[in-house]
């Protein structure tokens, strides 16, 4: 749609405000409202509205004009006097520009990228946290956790898929996907997964960008259809010790016109490309993680701190059941902390570089990953060349700076656990 139909649709059906949406540096979802009348043709060329650096970046500096994408409009279902229209700002930083940026490196080998992710998230009847002078902790609660207080061996398989009674957010993860489809994003498959209270929504496969803007409209609709009932959503990568981790499955599919290149004739699993590609996430694994594993909380799981893992734990080629066209490689260590547009740019330049230097993929070799964000952040400091047509060595300082902070404010706050194990010492 171009900007000329989305003013003549607003002012045909009396929209009386637009949402103009963007995403920081840090992956949080933010909105400017207008109303409809300031909005007209220039509006999508020089920008509809401003804002301050600091809300993108955390830095000071000039204010940055919101520029809409006229092709990401969409009524926003709870209101029906408002539209949203995602956008993008003129500074080289952003991060949806950085992932415009990003699908241009295929053009080399005219390809061109497709990926859906499958997200993971919870959703909770109440969860209250602490932070205050006298006390940092959090109490989580669910009618689900009534329903299936036992936590013995086999009960996080048997909760994956399971329905009522014993799938509380179902009406939820329904009004989600009707949000969804509301909003124009292609939703593939609305799940109950293991935890208890945990869900999953698996979105179709798209170009990266309408990806990325997929992801992050789905965390907004999420987080809002849960307010709106009076439960809460959270994408936090671990919310328990005795849940399972919120991960987010980043399925890629490369394409030369019709044609799936990550497809083989001959029986193989991958064609050659495919391997290439597959090669060059494995091989830049660890810094990565910077973007794919981005919170403290993505190293609290025990299954993410091994350090040395097969590669079919990180990785997999899942059964195409659409077709040989249905041919992709899913990555598996990444959560649902993502920036949607970073980590996508980080994943699609690692995968280029393996196609652009044929590296070889030996199944059988052991990867070592990182056990924490520091080591992550360490690896992309000496691990970052790859990324070089994407992200700028002051981006990724300014990235590493932010995330630096975030290690040291964590470190330096007790929990309530270490008050509970060493207050009798």
């Amino acid at each position: 749609m171009d900007a000329s139909k989305v003013l003549d649709q607003i002012n045909a059906d009396r929209y009386r405000w637009v949402d103009l949406q963007y995403t920081d540096v840090l992956g949080f979802f933010k909105t400017v409202t207008i109303p409809s009348r300031n909005l007209d043709v220039d509006s999508f060329k020089v920008g509809g509205a401003v804002i301050d650096n600091y809300s993108m970046f955390y830095d000071s500096g000039e204010h940055l004009p919101l520029i809409p994408d006229p092709n990401t409009y969409a009524v926003v279902p709870w209101e029906p006097s408002t539209v949203r229209l995602i956008a993008r700002t003129n500074s080289p930083y952003d991060p949806r520009n950085l992932l415009s940026n990003a699908q241009d490196l295929g053009k080399k080998h005219k390809i061109s990228f497709e990926l859906g992710t499958e997200m993971d998230f919870y959703i909770m009847d109440s969860l209250v946290t602490d932070v205050s002078h006298f006390s940092y902790g959090a109490y989580m609660d669910s009618r689900e956790i009534a329903m299936s207080q036992y936590d013995g061996e086999f009960e996080h398989g048997s909760r994956r898929n399971q329905t009522l009674n014993a799938d509380i957010a179902r009406g939820i993860r329904l009004q989600i996907g009707d949000y969804a489809d509301l909003t124009g994003v292609d939703v593939r498959s609305l799940t109950h997964e293991k935890g208890r209270m945990q869900q999953e929504v698996a979105l179709s496969p798209n170009s990266p960008l309408k990806a990325a803007d997929d992801f992050a409209s789905v965390k907004h609709l999420t987080k809002n259809a849960a307010m709106l009932v009076g439960a809460i959503a959270t994408f936090a990568p671990k919310v328990s010790n005795n849940e399972p981790m919120s991960e987010a499955h980043i399925n890629f599919s490369g394409w030369k016109g019709d044609d799936n290149i990550f497809m083989d004739l001959s029986g193989k699993q991958l064609s050659d490309t495919g391997y290439y590609f597959l090669a060059g996430l494995m091989d830049h694994i660890r810094s990565l993680s910077a973007f794919l594993l981005p919170t403290t909380l993505s190293y609290k799981d025990a299954v993410h701190i091994e350090h040395i893992r097969a590669f079919n734990n990180l990785v997999r080629i899942p059964l195409a059941i659409q077709g040989e066209s249905d041919k992709r490689i899913e990555y598996r260590f990444a959560d649902s902390s993502i920036n949607p547009y970073l980590a996508y740019s980080a994943l699609i330049a690692a995968g280029v570089d393996g196609i652009n230097k044929k590296l070889s993929f030996d199944e059988g070799k052991e990867v070592s990953t990182p056990r924490s964000l520091a080591e992550s952040l360490s690896s992309l400091l000496s691990d970052h060349d790859f990324l070089k047509n994407i992200f700028s060595d002051e981006f990724l300082h300014m990235y590493i700076d932010l995330k630096e902070r975030e290690i040291k404010e964590v470190s330096s706050r007790i929990s309530g656990f270490e008050l509970a194990k060493y207050q009798n010492i």
